[in-house]
């Protein structure tokens, strides 16, 4: 049986842990360019455009005239597309 201190330190590390994870999730939230997103996704910008349309992606941020995604919402898209990506036997 753990004592009250051996649970209070393993809480403390639990709690660190959480707090590290979180960091490292929000660490690499860059903007994303609609020209970039297309790329990584290996189709046009008017195809990206049309998908958007379909409600299939959502739509961009804006900043002003300037569209943009988060680097997160783009690489859970992209690992998305991956594996729903079909190889012709």
């Amino acid at each position: 049986m753990h004592t009250e201190s051996e649970h209070n330190l393993l809480q403390a590390i639990f709690d660190e842990m959480q707090e590290l994870k979180n960091a490292l999730a929000h660490q690499d939230e860059r903007r994303v360019s609609i020209k970039e997103f297309a790329s990584r996704m290996n189709m046009s910008e008017p195809t990206l455009y049309d998908r958007i349309k379909k409600g299939e992606i959502t739509a961009p941020h804006k900043d002003g005239p300037r569209s943009y995604y988060l680097n997160s919402y783009v690489n859970e898209v992209v690992t998305r597309h991956s594996k729903t990506d079909k190889v012709a036997a």
